[in-house]
């Protein structure tokens, strides 16, 4: 895995956080390296980073003032493993993609796979703009949609891209519109007789998608299992409907996604819940709880990577009671069953489709 890379005549050592075996993975992208060339020669006195997943513009830009919008938890992480790697300040500026920010000179943001994420910084940085903010968004040529230019001119006046270099394309945006549509950047998906929101950029975008609508369909919680662990748990929906089943439960609610934690707390406010933004189990009580219940990722923006699950699964057989239930839904061609027999006594698919399945888990001593 290459993980040396030159910028501006400086080499950094940039690994992946979290890990991962595929070699051909790097810790950066054409793209970010074309915003970072495009940036080199100006004079700016504060830069805005938005989505630099593993660091690469926080390593890069350390001789300028910047401020960085994170969104995961293992983001912040990466970067902060990536700045020690190099021997770099681990001070940062970090804000979340609700927060206020105030006059946005330059923005550089490497495009998100979900075109809301996007929009909803786009919005934060429109709301901070001045006549001459200029926002830089880089993104590989085979990712490109002309939706990414649609979405922008809903807010700058001036959208151009660059010429293609290593297979990536910048849009250059500039001078702010001074009238655009104030929109709540809010999802509402109904689920039985409640309406549950969620932020721009969360999983499944205005409806319930089928994995979980199927987990949900099917789920039984059982009187005793008080104790009760979501992981990945999105918008809430399968915490919500926990503490609907089970009066009595306390429910703790993990995912890696600041906006999807933000959004379970809008739908469990008034449930006994515990709410963590994090991308491992390994801060949990050990052998505490009676449930866990999952609808696990398996991408990584455009990658398919089960390695994020799978070592989620070691987290869960570690902070499940003896004879603590694990029990999640996977499409079925992703042969978890496989894994999870190396980590639990029992596993028993309960039901199944023909895309998905349910998989129950029990841990033993």
């Amino acid at each position: 895995m290459d993980t040396t890379v030159k910028i501006n005549s400086k080499t950094y050592q940039l690994q992946r956080y979290p890990e991962t075996s595929d070699k051909s993975l790097r810790a950066w992208s054409s793209a970010e390296l074309l915003a970072l060339e495009y940036v080199a020669e100006k004079n700016i006195a504060h830069l805005h980073l938005f989505n630099d997943r593993f660091g690469v513009w926080n390593c890069a830009l350390q001789d300028k003032r910047v401020t960085t919008i994170w969104t995961y938890a293992s983001q912040r992480k990466a970067i902060r493993k990536n700045l020690i790697l190099n021997k770099l300040s681990t001070k940062v500026d970090f804000k979340t993609p609700l927060d206020d920010l105030q006059h946005v000179e330059v923005a550089l943001i490497k495009i998100p796979k979900s075109l809301e994420l996007f929009e909803l910084f786009l919005q934060q940085i429109h709301k901070a703009s001045y006549e001459k903010t200029e926002v830089v968004c880089g993104f590989m040529t085979k990712y490109f949609s002309s939706s990414f230019i649609k979405v922008a001119e809903q807010y700058f006046e001036e959208v151009t891209q660059s010429k293609a270099w290593k297979k990536a394309r910048l849009l250059i945006l500039k001078v702010p519109k001074k009238e655009t549509e104030k929109k709540n950047l809010i999802n509402t998906i109904r689920w039985k007789d409640k309406e549950l929101q969620q932020y721009y950029g969360v999983f499944s975008s205005g409806n319930i998608d089928v994995g979980t609508q199927f987990f949900l369909e099917n789920l039984v919680v059982k009187p005793e299992e008080l104790n009760v662990l979501d992981v990945a748990s999105g918008n809430g929906v399968i915490a919500y409907e926990v503490a609907e089943q089970n009066k009595e439960a306390g429910v703790t609610l993990l995912d890696d996604f600041n906006l999807a934690m933000e959004s379970s707390k809008m739908n469990l406010q008034e449930k006994n819940t515990v709410f963590l933004c994090d991308d491992t189990l390994e801060n949990l009580k050990k052998n505490y709880f009676d449930l866990v219940v999952s609808n696990p990722p398996f991408h990584f923006e455009y990658e398919n990577n089960i390695e994020v699950a799978l070592n989620l699964f070691k987290g869960v057989e570690n902070c499940l009671k003896n004879n603590g239930r694990f029990l999640l839904v996977a499409n079925s061609h992703l042969n978890y069953s496989t894994h999870l027999t190396q980590l639990f006594s029992i596993v028993t698919v309960l039901k199944q489709n023909k895309k998905f399945q349910i998989i129950e888990c029990i841990r033993k001593r």
